[in-house]
Order: C-alpha cells, then sequence, then structure tokens
C-alpha cells in the first residue's frame, strides 16, 4: 500500500508523511475532547471565529518579515488575543456571536491590508532595512486549507506537547469542566470559578486551533472541533461513553483523511479529513438510535 510505503520509509518525503501522521492523530484526539465542551455549550461557532483571527496574525507576521516558527508566535498571539477579546466583548452585552463575528471580520480585514502594505512599503530602504525584502510568505491556499507535509518536526513535536497539556489539563479539572458545560449555576454553588474556566476554555481552544492550522487550515479546523463531539452525542448520552467516542472519531477523522490524501496522492489533505468526518457523522445520525438501544 502507498500509505504504508510513505508511513514506514526512510526517504525525506516520507518523513514529512510521518510528522504529518503522529500529528494528526495528537490533533485528532485534542480537539474531539474538547469538541464535547463546545457542542454541548454551543460554542461551535467560536471556532471559526478564533482560527479566522489567525489571519491577521498572518498578515502581522508577514508584514515583519516573518516565517516559521516566529509566524507560528505571531499568529498564537493574535489568536490568543482574539480569543480573551470574544469573552471580554460577550460581557459587555454584546453576545459571543456578535463577539466573534466583530472579532472575525476585524482580523480578517487586518491580515489582508498588513499583506498589502507589505507589498506597497517593500519598495523602500527603510522597510527593507528594519523587516527585509525577500522573506517567503504561507499561499493563502496553505494558509485556508492546511498542508501536512508542512508540518515538521517542530508541528509534530507542537502537537503532541498540546495534546498531552489538553489531557492533563482535562484530567486534573475535570469534575469543573463537568459543571462548566452542564450547569454553571451549581457549579458556582460549589465554588468552580466559572470565569476562569472560560477563559482557559478560549485559551486552550486557541492554543488547538494554532497548531491544527498546518494540518487543515484556518477554513476547515473548525469541523475537529465540532463534527467529534456531535457525533459522540448521537451514538450515547453517558458522559464518559460520549468522551471516548468523540476521541475515537476525531483520531478516525483525522488518520483516516490522511491517510486517504495519501492513497489517492493527488487530494488535499485537509479537505479529506473534513470528508472523513463528515461521513462518520451521518453513520452516527443514520445508526444513532439503534446504538443507544443496543448499549442501554
Amino acid at each position: 500500500m502507498r500509505t504504508f510505503e510513505m508511513l514506514f520509509g526512510a526517504d525525506t518525503h516520507q518523513v514529512w508523511a510521518q510528522h504529518a501522521m503522529v500529528a494528526a492523530v495528537a490533533v485528532g484526539l485534542a480537539c474531539s475532547l474538547l469538541s464535547v465542551i463546545v457542542v454541548l455549550r454551543r460554542m461551535a461557532f467560536i471556532g471559526q471565529g478564533i482560527s479566522h483571527a489567525g489571519f491577521g496574525g498572518v498578515g502581522l507576521a508577514a508584514f515583519c518579515g516573518l516565517t516559521g516558527l516566529a509566524q507560528d508566535a505571531v499568529v498564537l498571539a493574535v489568536c490568543l488575543a482574539a480569543a480573551i477579546g470574544i469573552a471580554l466583548l460577550a460581557r459587555r452585552r454584546i453576545g459571543f456571536d456578535a463577539a466573534i463575528g466583530i472579532l472575525l471580520v476585524v482580523a480578517m480585514a487586518l491580515g489582508v491590508l498588513l499583506q498589502n502594505l507589505r507589498i506597497a512599503f517593500v519598495q523602500y530602504e527603510w522597510y527593507r532595512n528594519l523587516f527585509g525584502a525577500g522573506a517567503y510568505t504561507t499561499p493563502w491556499e496553505q494558509i485556508l486549507f492546511g498542508s501536512p507535509w508542512t508540518v515538521g518536526a517542530a508541528g509534530m513535536w507542537s502537537a503532541v506537547v498540546m495534546a498531552a497539556a489538553v489531557l492533563a489539563i482535562g484530567a486534573l479539572l475535570f469534575k469543573a469542566w463537568v459543571f462548566y458545560t452542564f450547569d454553571p449555576t451549581v457549579g458556582r454553588v460549589y465554588g468552580v470559578p466559572m470565569r476562569f474556566m472560560e477563559y482557559l476554555l478560549l485559551i486552550l481552544l486557541a492554543l488547538v486551533i494554532v497548531v491544527s492550522i498546518r494540518l487543515v487550515g484556518f477554513i476547515l479546523v473548525s469541523a475537529l472541533l465540532v463534527v467529534p463531539g456531535a457525533a459522540a452525542l448521537q451514538l450515547s448520552r453517558r458522559l464518559g461513553a460520549v468522551l471516548g467516542l468523540s476521541a475515537a472519531v476525531g483520531l478516525g477523522g483525522a488518520a483516516g483523511g490522511l491517510v486517504l490524501a495519501l492513497e489517492a496522492g493527488n487530494l488535499s489533505p485537509g479537505a479529506c479529513v473534513v470528508a472523513v468526518l463528515f461521513v462518520i457523522l451521518v453513520m452516527s445520525i443514520l445508526f444513532g438510535k439503534r446504538v443507544r438501544r443496543i448499549s442501554s
């Protein structure tokens, strides 16, 4: 099989495939666990808002002539700022949906303007002295839909560390997450800091989104934050089972989509991940009642 050769070979292209697969498994696991909270709290749109805010980070990095890890750091900073900004605006009686919509369009417009300004200013010597003239700018198609072949060793380890952090925080604060997800009012009575949990969730989402961007891009990353939880809730109503099923869906979608792209050779890996996730969701909707009846 082409996939077997790609994953267990030793040449440069095969090593890229190995890095991409490890990153896909880590990203799928982290996103799927957060997906349950996102779906139950009806925050599906927030993934779109934070991920699209990354456009502003890409534009700022391009304006400053930054690439690689420096570019990722700028994108992360902008996404974290957007996540915190969404929470602050939502508390000003604007609401989450309106806050997300505002920051989404502002960040995207800022990203495009900064890219345009770089093109306009690069002809001036003072600008070239400050930011350089030949920095590589990531193609828009790659930004929108991702490219696992650019993950590399650094991206792979970032995904692994991020997944480990999400698992650790989820385990340490499990009871608090349950209160935050199902009954914040009762959680406050028991002393759970709901505002802290909300900010923590937004920060975790920003971290997961930034790490996932290389794999599936800004446009498609929200699928990993919504579909696993939505599919799992079709198959079970017990929290433990839902978390396990969501993890299985996330892992299956991320790894399965990448395998499909490797086998085909000419398909977008990010789009393949979303396609596999969608098929799993449709199957869970069609057979969800039967599965719940058997398992009950």
